[in-house]
């Protein structure tokens, strides 16, 4: 009897190692399929943004109107300096919020789904209570639109007046290296993520932000570009648990973009995409040395001095580099970013295990 005893428990303790593996791969392929959701649905969104950004930082039309050598050729080079420099840099903050924020709302809602898909394969499943319904599934992911309306336009806010502040003064005629070009940049980064300025809440009919209030907010680290700042006035709907189930899903939400880990996540991929900025911008200050009897040249170290006025338009092309091919080398090393993926998998993990 012990013989067989031992025998049943070997098989059993088998058994259950296979279920355990079976559904540990399982859970990953639905994790990666996940990922697959995040990058599409980031593609998807990107031409929106882009589309925002050329037309409320309308460069284009200041560019037109210099080609016919106005009066105030002086204040149309001013207005393009910041306006060119502010179009660059919400390019790089705007993609790099976009892709953290789909990261942690996608894997909330594959981890609820991933719960959800277990209660259909259990048996006596029925009337159970699923974590997310369609209808909130919908109104929940349909907030991204506030990051793609008035949170960008709020960012660019941010940003413009950070520019203005620091370049405004600055003579077209000033002439800077690359290595000078980053540190300026750098330190207009610093005045974007350090300030203090807040913005009015938000209301939002149906999940989506289309009015304003008067009070202010307290949210103050980049997460306030992300989310409306009046969440109860999305509310209201004729189904109170739902709500109710609406409001604890956007408190988890900030739970983490306002968590150490969101913003160390963000950090880097702000890092990421400035780098990938700057170098893009250093054949410009590269000096052409040819060499007797040779095909062309050799391309030196950024060493030369431009001024502001020729820098002015090379800045204002990077948002082609940016946003406008899906295959850039900007985007490429965004998505480079290791510890975005574990930051995901972390929080699609939090959400796919039960919690008593």
């Amino acid at each position: 009897m012990v013989g067989r005893y031992a025998k049943w428990r070997l098989a059993e303790w088998q058994r259950e190692r296979e279920m355990e593996y079976i559904e540990h791969a399982r859970k990953q392929h639905h994790f990666e399929s996940n990922l697959r959701t995040c990058t599409v649905t980031f593609f998807s969104l990107v031409p929106s943004l882009r589309e925002t950004l050329m037309e409320s930082l309308n460069c284009e039309a200041i560019t037109a109107k210099l080609r016919e050598k106005p009066s105030n050729k002086l204040a149309l080079w001013e207005e393009l300096k910041i306006l060119s420099f502010t179009r660059a840099l919400a390019s790089v903050y705007s993609s790099c919020l976009l892709f953290v924020f789909l990261r942690v709302q996608l894997n909330i809602v594959g981890g609820y789904l991933y719960l959800d898909s277990l209660l259909l394969t259990r048996e006596n499943s029925n009337g159970a209570q699923m974590h997310i319904a369609e209808g909130l599934q919908k109104r929940y992911l349909a907030l991204v639109t506030y990051l793609l309306g008035d949170g960008l336009d709020f960012l660019v806010e941010d940003i413009k007046r950070s520019v203005q502040d620091i370049l405004g003064q600055a003579s077209l005629k000033e002439k800077f290296n690359h290595a000078q070009l980053t540190r300026l940049l750098n330190h207009i980064r610093q005045s974007i993520e350090h300030s203090n300025h807040s913005i009015p809440m938000i209301k939002c009919t149906q999940g989506v932000s289309n009015g304003t209030a008067g009070n202010g907010h307290s949210r103050k680290g980049l997460e306030k570009f992300m989310m409306p700042q009046d969440i109860e006035s999305c509310c209201g709907s004729a189904n109170e648990e739902e709500d109710d189930n609406f409001r604890n899903l956007v408190a988890e939400t900030l739970d983490i973009l306002d968590s150490d880990d969101c913003r160390t996540v963000l950090n880097l991929c702000l890092d990421s995409g400035f780098s990938n900025f700057i170098s893009n911008m250093v054949p410009f200050f590269q000096a052409e040395e040819l060499d007797t009897g040779a095909v062309g040249g050799l391309l030196r170290e950024p060493s030369l001095n431009l001024p502001l006025a020729k820098i002015i338009p090379i800045v204002n092309g990077q948002v082609h580099h940016i946003l406008f091919d899906s295959d850039n080398s900007y985007f490429q090393d965004l998505f480079k970013v290791g510890s975005a993926r574990d930051f995901a998998a972390n929080v699609y993990e939090a959400f796919s295990v039960e919690v008593d």
